[in-house]
């Protein structure tokens, strides 16, 4: 099958699917928080809670662990390649399949019921965990969050659906979750966004700094190519993983046509950012923010393009980097 008919195929997107939550945190006293990388904050706590509640076996490493293949903490926040899997079995590290999307001001200081709001996406079988996920946001504000390890109340969690409207789902006055939650599909996607798709000029704004890389070296200008090779083979694998299919499309033929369309405006600029972990170890998490206008045939493109403002895109989503939105241009 040549390369338009496998295009036209692109409907096998059918079965990806994510939930979007909002997270309430209410500060019980004065709460200090980063100026930026508030991802990490808010990722960090997450993972260190999560295994405190879900790892059976506390002093050995998840490597040598017989249940890292089905423990909540391994499946979400360091998720190993299954046994069954067939494909992608030489990639070293798996997607994680969830995303922060982190507070965007630049504020560093919230006062008492002052809240702290910010969203988390999960992938196809990573809502399975959302229990799990709850209780972890519920002790991590009560025992303390931010950079002043402040006490914090989760006051209320909603879901966020593809049309911006909320539905909650967990209120700390009665301290009960409402377990029905329908994901957001492939097709959901497709109807919110239809006017842009008929777009020949689209306007990409990378909200949080975005790292890509095009044969093993950084790309510091957003090339439209450099950006869809890396949203599709993160797409493929958070699918393959986490949503039970695979992308059927000629990759390299892909690759290829997205190197057709041109950047006709860039106004970005390089932020340097980085993280430091408990052993003071310092990790990398540079990457270009602003805004880019590319001009082209976007059609093959639009499914990758319009998941990729859930999912985020290149090194560190799990922190909320690489989080950009799609607008259409005239």
């Amino acid at each position: 099958m040549g390369f338009c008919g496998r295009i036209s195929n692109l409907m096998l997107f059918h079965n990806f699917r994510f939930n979007h939550y909002r997270f309430h945190f209410s500060p019980l006293e004065n709460l200090r928080m980063p100026k930026y990388n508030k991802g990490n904050t808010i990722r960090g706590g997450f993972g260190t809670i999560l295994r405190r509640i879900a790892c059976v076996h506390q002093n050995i490493e998840c490597d040598n662990c017989d249940l890292r293949f089905s423990c909540p903490y391994t499946r979400i926040f360091n998720p190993f390649i299954p046994p069954e899997a067939e494909r992608l079995r030489k990639n070293l590290n798996i997607q994680r399949p969830f995303v922060v999307k982190p507070p965007l001001e630049t504020k560093t200081s919230y006062g008492p019921y002052e809240p702290l709001i910010f969203e988390i996406i999960l992938v196809g079988d990573a809502q399975e965990y959302i229990p799990y996920i709850i209780v972890t946001f519920k002790e991590l504000a009560e025992h303390g969050f931010g950079l002043n390890r402040a006490q914090c109340r989760l006051s209320q969690i909603e879901t966020v659906k593809i049309d911006g409207t909320t539905t909650s789902i967990y209120e700390s006055k009665n301290n009960t979750v409402i377990s029905s939650q329908s994901s957001i599909t492939w097709t959901d996607v497709t109807a919110a966004y239809k006017d842009i798709q008929k777009s020949r000029e689209l306007c990409i704004t990378f909200l949080t700094p975005t790292t890509l890389k095009a044969n093993g070296r950084l790309s510091f200008v957003p090339q439209f190519h450099v950006l869809l090779k890396r949203l599709r083979d993160r797409l493929n694998a958070l699918s393959y993983f986490y949503c039970g299919e695979t992308i059927d499309i000629d990759f390299k033929a892909l690759g290829e046509q997205a190197e057709k369309i041109k950047e006709t405006f860039i106004r970005s600029t390089w932020e340097e950012r980085s993280r430091s972990t408990r052993r003071r170890t310092k990790h990398d998490l540079s990457g270009f923010v602003g805004t880019v206008t590319y001009r082209g045939n976007f059609k093959p493109f639009m499914p990758f393009l319009l998941l990729g403002q859930y999912v985020h895109v290149g090194k560190g989503t799990v922190f909320g980097n690489g989080w950009y939105k799609v607008e259409g241009v005239g």
